[in-house]
């Protein structure tokens, strides 16, 4: 047959699968929607449909008070029902929704625990290739939990004590609504949604290459660890480019123009003197949200700190190895608490020569984080009691964002992501990396959650490549348990250096270089030298996740036109892996801790790839 023929034929199949698609899509009706406002006085809703780009029925929803008092909102609840009769046993997928506590979780509906909730989306599937789906694209007011009750999509958000004012009307957070016969493109196009919701267009480039202290050093390092590293990185990959200092550097948290000159007597200014001397871009960390009691801006100014219903300080006590803390939150409702710590980092980027920025502990600056670790505090007496923790959040964000300016590099941390998309470049997507091989999985499940978010609202970052074991560590390693003293496998790191290899555009290593053995050293030049990626892929979304330990198995990723399979046996058994699809004729077998990238060579396009190799 003709070439040109087979074509059109091509293209008329194409075109009719979309209309069959698209006509699909437009049979789920949502219909009896309700709202529910819990407050003290009466707030009349109103709430709309529209279609929107990327295939979502946007649901749009506003809060008004009609009377002539002010109204403190206390919750909302939105049961969105669904029109097809759920079963016990379809699986469910919660998204993740913050750095490391909550990644994706896939359960059966009859099996859903008080764990089965997600503040981005929740997906149904109904069977293989059809799929129902809610989602938020907004977190600028309230914090929208989704859950699956009484066979309907159920959002709620604490009102935390968010008040109306006469005559005001607000508008609840944007909620997007799918049916789809492919969960990959509906993910995908989700997080379009998403950027265009936040006016997201393009992202900063974050090709980082370098070394970092934390992992080693916690919070407890010298000039000479870092400029022995830096000799040593400047020898093992001349092409690096970064130096990020971490935490440790301040002399109490929420202090961050002063110096702890017992670590660093000669400032940080020399440090970066050296980092800039070298061609390499200086990275920071601090915690934005939080300070410590022994403070100087506490002592001398304790109204930006939050407090709780009884107006006590809200005050956390957390011994560590090196120190007891005594953390406190700060109220970014308080224009003192703004310029505090814009002041902070204007001096990092204008006198120091900052423009990398960690911000770390993001999290700590939402009510319900500060809640669980201060189970006394009910509420919180803040400067301005008319907003929710969420503005409080946004406001400390767009101060933050302002003061670095847009000529830096701003990456989140430890964060809960929907307030922050839109202020940050980059996003930590998984949590802290340790030297143990039972972390690996974990990350691979928490980072790759998030794929339809990284490289569309920011830049995803899988944290540090360690590799070390005890035998690479001296006495200057961190004391904490986690950090020290134990065994990896050479096949068990090469899976991380795998796994970073696919996923991630910054790369810091963050093990002692000076005694790290030469094996291990290579590893960390291999990730360095593979291109980092545009688009990584877990097409095995929908056998993963069951748990923190399930990570996905066959991730796909895409560099300009080269296109890479890796395989990640997390088990202890050896597997055979089947991919035909892939162009391989014979199964490809992995043992047990193994992993394994294949690129690919055939004619197949990615999206091709995609579609033939995912679970359905």
């Amino acid at each position: 047959m003709p070439k040109k023929i087979i074509k059109i034929i091509t293209t008329f199949s194409i075109v009719l699968l979309t209309i069959f698609i698209s006509y699909a899509e437009k049979t789920q009706q949502w219909k009896g929607i309700k709202v529910n406002v819990d407050a003290n006085g009466t707030i009349s809703t109103t709430n709309s449909f529209k279609k929107i780009e990327n295939g979502f029925e946007q649901l749009t929803i506003s809060l008004s008070n009609k009377g002539n008092k002010a109204i403190t909102i206390q919750k909302i609840t939105v049961s969105i029902p669904i029109e097809t009769q759920l079963s016990d046993n379809l699986d469910v997928v919660f998204g993740g929704s913050c750095m490391g506590r909550t990644p994706l979780l896939k359960q059966k509906i009859g099996s859903q625990t008080n764990r089965s909730s997600s503040n981005m989306y929740e997906m149904l599937r109904l069977s293989d290739g059809e799929y129902l789906f809610a989602g938020s694209t907004s977190w600028r007011i309230f914090m929208p939990n989704f859950i699956l009750k009484e066979g309907a999509f159920e959002v709620w958000s604490d009102g935390e004590g968010k008040q109306l004012k006469p005559g005001q009307t607000i508008q609840y957070e944007q909620i997007v609504l799918r049916r789809s016969k492919n969960w990959l493109e509906l993910l995908n196009q989700f997080g379009k949604a998403i950027a265009a919701e936040n006016k997201i267009t393009t992202l900063k480039s974050a090709d980082f290459k370098g070394w970092a202290t934390w992992d080693y050093y916690g919070r407890v390092f010298t000039p000479k660890d870092i400029y022995g590293n830096m000799d040593q990185l400047n020898k093992l990959a001349p092409e690096a480019n970064m130096i990020q200092i971490d935490g440790g550097w301040w002399t109490e948290r929420g202090d961050y123009k002063s110096i702890n000159s017992g670590l660093l007597p000669g400032g940080i200014n020399e440090i970066v003197s050296r980092i800039v001397a070298e061609g390499k871009t200086p990275g920071i960390h601090f915690d934005g949200f939080r300070g410590d009691e022994a403070s100087e801006i506490y002592k001398t100014h304790p109204e930006y700190f939050l407090h709780d219903q009884d107006g006590k300080l809200v005050v956390e006590e957390n011994e560590k190895a090196d120190k007891v803390m005594r953390y406190i939150y700060f109220d970014y409702s308080h224009p003192g608490a703004r310029a505090h710590i814009a002041d902070c980092i204007k001096n990092m980027k204008d006198n120091w020569g900052i423009r990398y920025f960690k911000v770390d502990f993001m999290r700590y600056g939402l009510e319900n984080d500060i809640k669980l670790k201060n189970k006394h505090v009910k509420s919180f007496k803040a400067y301005d009691p008319t907003i929710t923790g969420v503005e409080r959040f946004r406001l400390g964000m767009k101060t933050m964002r302002e003061a670095m300016g847009n000529d830096v590099y701003f990456l989140g941390c430890s964060a809960v992501f929907g307030p922050t998309i839109g202020f940050v470049d980059g996003m930590r997507t998984g949590g802290d990396i340790n030297p143990i091989y039972q972390s690996f999985p974990e990350r691979c499940l928490g980072n790759l959650s998030n794929f339809y978010l990284s490289g569309k609202v920011f830049n995803g970052d899988a944290d540090y490549l360690v590799f070390r074991e005890a035998i690479d560590e001296d006495s200057t390693v961190s004391q904490e348990e986690v950090k020290h003293g134990h065994s990896l496998t050479m096949d068990e790191a090469q899976m991380w250096a795998n796994f970073n290899k696919l996923y991630g555009t910054t790369r810091l290593h963050s093990d002692n270089l000076m005694t790290l053995r030469s094996e291990r050293k290579a590893l960390v030049k291999e990730v360095f030298e593979f291109p980092a990626m545009e688009e990584t892929i877990p097409l095995d979304l929908w056998e993963h996740g069951t748990n923190k330990q399930d990570g996905f198995e066959l991730i796909i990723a895409r560099k300009d036109k080269d296109i890479y399979l890796g395989i990640f046996n997390w088990s202890d058994k050896p597997k055979e892996y089947e991919l035909k699809a892939f162009g391989k004729t014979t199964p490809v077998q992995l043992e047990g801790r193994n992993s394994k990238i294949i690129k690919y060579e055939g004619e197949k396009s990615f999206n091709e790839l995609c579609e033939s190799l995912k679970s359905k």
